[in-house]
């Protein structure tokens, strides 16, 4: 079955092995340049996770990452609101820990070896028959595949190619993120502050920490790099830190720094015909769960699963099936991650006072227990 990927990030480059592994030799593109940032930390929960056993890279993922052991959640002034080791009953169902995402990518390319994929490079157009797809790409070279598959992230070419534009739905929040030294936290701890018009975040990845920094977008700035440094440093003081230590590493203002924008999207159809989304191109998630990469891996995994039982003329079925495996248990995970939001950026001090005074009388198990609910279920 002749495959285009569309997207060498995590669910593209799972698809890529699964399918390899099944005897199909697909295509992969990708329109970031080479030596473009992969990125910071990751959680990966063990809906993820267990697809490693497939890829033959799990061993290899526990050894690498950073076990998630406790979660400690603290007032934005630094008082310690909920602190509980991650509960035993998730690792019954598999690993839980946090890698650094361009680990997570060297991971997952080094299986697939002779496999054809090309960076700096993305789909102009396509035009789908009944049998096949044909696409453009946007160096002039035209092929012909019974398969695409959008794995090309929130601003997904191919999502818009065959659905039109898909607005995002933001929150006005941005997170700045950086790498810190690893004797920033203590032991595996992964700390939160929550504050009021701020959130910082601490998440140990091995040798190092990475730094989640979020604010409104008005408070951040993004447009104005003068300043920069001050402006997070005088957030940082509000969660009484020590600012120095935290910003040791952090690039001058003159320096790229990546910025996360707090958005998602919600695709309203991911199959048409012969070409299919995964992962963020069908429903991007918000951070604050740490649930969407596990959540595409999955997806990844059931299309697999699905294309293991056809052949190219019996595909836009199996595409299908896909979708009504996947759609609502995905969107379920994400509408939990918009909820968590909700209660996450809130810039009104009494507001979060209260979300702060509720928080002290919740337990880590009821903080987790939809994730670990859908651990109990089929994907």
């Amino acid at each position: 079955m002749r495959t285009l990927i569309s997207g060498a990030g995590i669910s593209g480059l799972a698809l890529a092995n699964l399918l390899q592994r099944q005897g199909h030799s697909p295509v992969v593109i990708d329109r970031r340049a080479p030596d473009a940032d992969d990125g910071y930390g990751l959680a990966l929960w063990p809906h993820g996770t267990r697809v490693f056993h497939a890829l033959g890279i799990h061993d290899e993922f526990v050894a690498r990452s950073e076990p998630m052991g406790s979660y400690v959640a603290r007032s934005g002034s630094g008082h310690e609101l909920t602190s509980s080791p991650m509960p035993a009953s998730v690792h019954r169902y598999g690993h839980l820990g946090i890698i650094a995402r361009a680990d997570l990518l060297a991971m997952l390319r080094a299986p697939l070896g002779d496999t054809d994929i090309r960076a700096g490079v993305t789909v102009e157009r396509l035009q789908q028959s009944e049998d096949q797809v044909d696409v453009e790409l946007d160096d002039g070279t035209t092929a012909t595949f019974d398969l695409v598959v959008g794995t090309d992230g929130i601003h997904s070419r191919i999502r818009d190619l065959l659905l039109g534009r898909v607005p995002d739905r933001d929150t006005g929040w941005g997170c700045y993120v950086w790498w810190a030294d690893r004797r920033l936290v203590a032991g595996t701890e992964t700390t939160e502050h929550w504050g009021a018009g701020s959130f910082l975040g601490t998440y140990p990845c091995r040798d190092r920490v990475c730094v989640i920094l979020g604010a409104p977008v008005d408070v951040l700035r993004p447009d104005h790099p003068h300043g920069r440094t001050d402006r997070l440093s005088a957030l940082l003081e509000r969660f009484r830190v020590p600012v120095a230590e935290y910003t040791a590493d952090l690039p001058s203002d003159t320096e790229p720094l990546f910025l996360w924008p707090m958005a998602d999207v919600r695709a309203p159809a991911w199959v048409r015909g012969r070409t299919a989304l995964v992962g963020d191109a069908a429903a991007a998630f918000l951070p604050t769960a740490g649930i969407g990469a596990s959540m595409a891996l999955e997806s990844a995994a059931a299309l697999a699963d699905e294309l293991s039982r056809t052949d190219a003329t019996y595909l836009p079925n199996a595409l299908k099936l896909y979708e009504r495996r996947r759609r609502s248990r995905v969107e379920a995970a994400q509408t939990q991650s918009r909820r968590l939001a909700r209660v996450m950026f809130v810039r009104n001090r009494r507001l979060a006072a209260v979300r702060n005074r509720a928080l002290t009388h919740a337990r880590i198990e009821q903080l987790v227990g939809p994730l670990i609910k859908e651990l109990q279920e089929p994907i």
